[in-house]
């Protein structure tokens, strides 16, 4: 009836409108307004129109969309609006939905008409109820209308705000301790102070104002709250008392050793206790449960039987009295062993007294560390028999460390890691630290002398001679053949072969045969009886210069695959020789030495290194002298002292002074003195 009176009368001021010819010119702007509101919230929205001064608007009618998911349309209302303060009489409207539109269709009318801008009249909207986190409604005119269709009108619509509703609960949901502990209760969100606090059994727990619970007897209870709002529902949780706690220990032990777990718990006094079990899990790649034991000072040492159970990952433990179990600390200890590393967590799967009261339990954990990682260094290693080298352990060692060699016939080692040559072969030294940690060396080889050749120089066309020496005598070696290669880098040797001279020269002419094989001297010799001990010259080598080869031309000259009686003894060889091609004093020609010192080889030298030199004829029967300075010209060691007689000579040195101790890493000179003449090289020794 409202709504039909409205539309005749809004219907008769149009028509008088336009016998009037009072016609507007523009559309009048109609908007709504914005607002927010939380859950269960009204939220009024203004209709809002530009001016209507002069407009004769006597009547309106609209349909407003929402989303009735999030809010709905409940009345429409003017008091402070344009309409009331024309005095128009009270709106109008129903409310259709589809779907999640919702829709408020309005119509309202006067006999007065409007004027002003401003607030038409509002649309009240409530808040669903359930529309507890944020969210909006578009408000959206489907039609708006003055009196009838004059004056014409533009909408723009607005959006409708939900703002989060405060939500009320507590801390903890869910509790479990032991008689006579405590467990604290706070509030979440935006309760409505005081909150009222109360447990479903005092005889069981009791809880303060400010929720501060207090074990009393074993059971359960449940914690209620209430707000003084009473806007959020009750929150209830469920706590477990329990008459005791059980407790698994923890500890760190290294793989290989034994972990020790103790087993604690909390008093038992007053709760009858007469027997109990406890199961524990942990994992079983890294521990092994053993057993357990009861020494004095744990509550079940001497007080009834115990049993002992286990499979991979867990063990059991059983216990039974004739008396009442008291006291609190330690109840017993777990023995495991260790495996592998890794971390484990102690914890107990069941825990039971008198077989109803269950304990509250609490985990452990044991981690298993690896061996720490060590390593020997050096880790690679050539020795010559009689030669020592300090080895030392690095990474994260556990002091004494233990030494030993694999095969203690090729080397000996001291309790302090100082290893010395005893006779050729391969093997590896070792070490293991306190904690069990053990490392090898890769290799640790060990040669019966060292073979290298002598350098020479020579002129274009010339035929030179180069030494195959040892750095000691041979003869108690045993050595009744040998093979070796050596190899050159140049067009302008032209060809090579071996001499009769040498150690090996007891083995006769057939002993020894040779063959060039491209840039190489294939070298294979051998003999019916061992080599004497007569010298350090194993043989000797010529070599034919080209003709056409250029002055200073240097030529390497290397030593490989030297073989010794099919491989024992051994043999390192000391770097390589060179022959330089140039004429003038102290170069052999045609065989015929002249006086020359040439450079140490190798150098710089490490383990040993090998001094050429060379005297004329004149030199038979002469007193030479060869040494080693230092920078300061201190004497070093003497090598030669003596009349070697002439041709060509080499001499070792293994980095020792007269003493036998080896020398600091440094630079020296050798020095070579024969009839007044002096010749000198520099050397660098290192280490």
């Amino acid at each position: 009836m409202r709504r039909l009176r409205a539309s005749i009368l809004g219907a008769g001021m149009v028509l008088a409108a336009l016998a009037a010819g009072a016609l507007p010119a523009h559309a009048v702007a109609v908007s709504t307004g914005t607002g927010s509101g939380m859950a269960g919230q009204t939220v009024d929205i203004d209709i809002n129109t530009a001016s209507l001064n002069g407009l004769n608007v006597t009547s309106l009618q609209f349909a407003l969309n929402y989303n009735n998911t999030v809010v709905t349309a409940v009345d429409v209302i003017t008091p402070g609006s344009m309409t009331a303060t024309a005095g128009w009489s009270a709106p109008a409207f129903y409310v259709s939905n589809s779907g999640s539109t919702g829709t408020i269709h309005v119509t309202d009318a006067g006999s007065t008409a409007l004027t002003g801008a401003g607030s038409l009249l509002k649309v009240r909207f409530l808040v669903n109820p359930a529309q507890l986190n944020t969210s909006s409604s578009g408000l959206a005119f489907a039609s708006f209308m003055f009196n009838e269709g004059t004056p014409p009108a533009t909408t723009t619509g607005s959006t409708l705000t939900i703002t989060a509703t405060p939500q009320f609960g507590f801390n903890p949901a869910l509790g479990e301790i032991i008689r006579g502990q405590t467990l604290q209760f706070t509030t979440t969100g935006s309760p409505v102070l005081p909150v009222a606090w109360s447990t479903s059994d005092g005889s069981i727990a009791t809880i303060s104002s400010a929720g501060l619970l207090m074990g009393v007897a074993p059971g359960t209870v449940t914690v209620s709250a209430t707000d003084a709002g009473l806007h959020a529902a009750t929150n209830t949780a469920q706590v477990a008392v329990r008459g005791m706690g059980i407790t698994a220990g923890s500890t760190t032990v290294v793989v290989g050793q034994t972990a020790t777990i103790p087993i604690t718990v909390t008093s038992l006094a007053g709760l009858g206790i007469r027997s109990g079990q406890f199961t524990l899990t942990f994992n079983g790649n890294t521990l092994v449960a053993t057993g357990i034991t009861t020494p004095p000072g744990t509550l079940l040492n001497g007080w009834g039987s115990t049993t002992f159970d286990n499979s991979p990952g867990s063990a059991t433990v059983d216990f039974a009295g004739p008396t009442d179990l008291t006291g609190s600390g330690v109840l017993c200890y777990m023995t495991f062993s260790t495996p592998n590393s890794g971390g484990s967590t102690m914890a107990f799967a069941n825990a039971t007294f008198n077989e109803t009261l269950t304990a509250l339990k609490t985990s452990g954990n044991v981690s298993v560390s690896a061996l720490p990682v060590i390593y020997v260094n050096p880790d690679v290693q050539a020795l010559l028999v009689g030669q020592s080298q300090q080895y030392s352990v690095s990474g994260s060692p556990t002091n004494p460390i233990t030494w030993s060699v694999v095969d203690p016939t090729v080397a000996s080692i001291s309790s302090t890691g100082l290893v010395t040559g005893l006779k050729g072969g391969v093997t590896q030294v070792r070490a293991q630290d306190a904690v069990g940690a053990v490392d090898y060396s890769t290799s640790l080889t060990v040669y019966d002398f060292a073979a290298s050749l002598t350098s020479t120089n020579g002129p274009p066309g010339g035929t030179v001679i180069v030494h195959v020496n040892s750095d000691r005598p041979v003869g108690a070696l045993g050595i009744d053949a040998m093979q070796f290669v050596v190899s050159w880098n140049s067009a302008y040797i032209t060809g090579a072969r071996t001499t009769q001279t040498g150690l090996w020269n007891a083995w006769g002419t057939s002993g020894v045969v040779s063959r060039v094989n491209g840039a190489s001297l294939i070298v294979a010799s051998a003999g019916p009886t061992a080599m004497p001990n007569t010298g350090s010259m194993l043989g000797s080598l010529q070599f034919d210069i080209s003709p056409t080869a250029p002055l200073g031309t240097v030529i390497t000259l290397t030593l490989s695959n030297l073989v010794l009686n099919e491989g024992v003894p051994r043999a390192e060889i000391l770097g390589t020789a060179t022959l330089q091609v140039h004429t003038g004093a102290g170069v052999p020609v045609d065989g015929q030495a002249a006086f020359s010192l040439s450079p140490a080889e190798p150098n710089p030298a490490r383990a040993g290194t090998r001094i050429a030199y060379s005297l004329p004829a004149a030199a038979d029967g002469d007193h030479v002298r060869l040494a080693v300075y230092g920078l300061d010209g201190r004497l070093v060691r003497t090598l030669v002292d003596g009349a070697p007689g002439a041709g060509q000579h080499s001499a070792a040195w293994d980095g020792r002074d007269e003493a036998g101790q080896l020398v600091r890493a440094a630079l020296y000179f050798t020095r070579l003195e024969w009839q007044g003449r002096v010749a000198t090289r520099k050397l660098t020794l290192v280490h």
